[in-house]
């Protein structure tokens, strides 16, 4: 019994660094050529795996694509949130400087990968993605929406969705430009505008 638990452990361990393999070079594919011209051999060849193996997995290319962005919008919302919390944790209350020490975090994130943050704000997506990231965009904007409502010194709701929608822009800039310092003053410049966008 106990060496059939050890097996199913082991098994179940060589499929997690499969699927992690192959999102990977998932990854380097769709960055390098994009999403429409990467194949599935492509993707399979530079993992060492097997089109079965991926099949196994995920159910295509394009499922490889949006679990890529789901991860990668985990890791920006956990940025974010740890920004917040150490902001928080130093003694800032005031809702802006708290969304704007997020925001710091959020677009340093798109500039240090931009090479994937590029892959999702390029238009070069699967069917329908288009609408994913609208509706992510636009629950994005009512968190923020949430976020300063729920604050000590509430903020007008349209404040947040101007803030939320320079967001948006700043973060398809530094993602689509080549020169990281180029877009790291661009983020700093985009994030004391913001912070001087006065309350209505």
């Amino acid at each position: 019994m106990r060496q059939q638990a050890h097996t199913a452990v082991r098994i179940s361990e060589r499929g997690a660094a499969t699927r992690t393999g192959l999102l990977a070079a998932a990854r380097e594919v769709f960055t390098s050529v994009g999403f429409a011209q990467a194949g599935v051999t492509d993707i399979v060849t530079r993992a060492g795996a097997s089109v079965g193996s991926l099949y196994h997995h995920f159910s295509g290319k394009a499922d490889l694509y949006l679990v890529l962005f789901d991860d990668f919008q985990l890791e920006l919302a956990e940025r974010t949130r740890r920004a917040v919390h150490k902001a928080r944790g130093s003694g800032v209350t005031d809702p802006k400087e708290l969304f704007l020490a997020g925001a710091t975090a959020y677009l340093d994130a798109c500039i240090e990968e931009r090479d994937l943050a590029r892959l999702f704000v390029s238009g070069d997506g699967p069917p329908g993605f288009d609408l994913v990231m609208r509706r992510r965009t636009h629950d994005w904007a009512m968190r923020n929406v949430e976020f300063f409502a729920r604050s000590a010194e509430p903020v007008d709701e349209a404040l947040a969705v101007v803030l939320t929608g320079a967001m948006v822009m700043a973060v398809a800039e530094v993602s689509l430009g080549e020169d990281a310092g180029r877009m790291r003053r661009l983020a700093d410049g985009v994030l004391k505008v913001m912070s001087r966008i006065e309350n209505p």
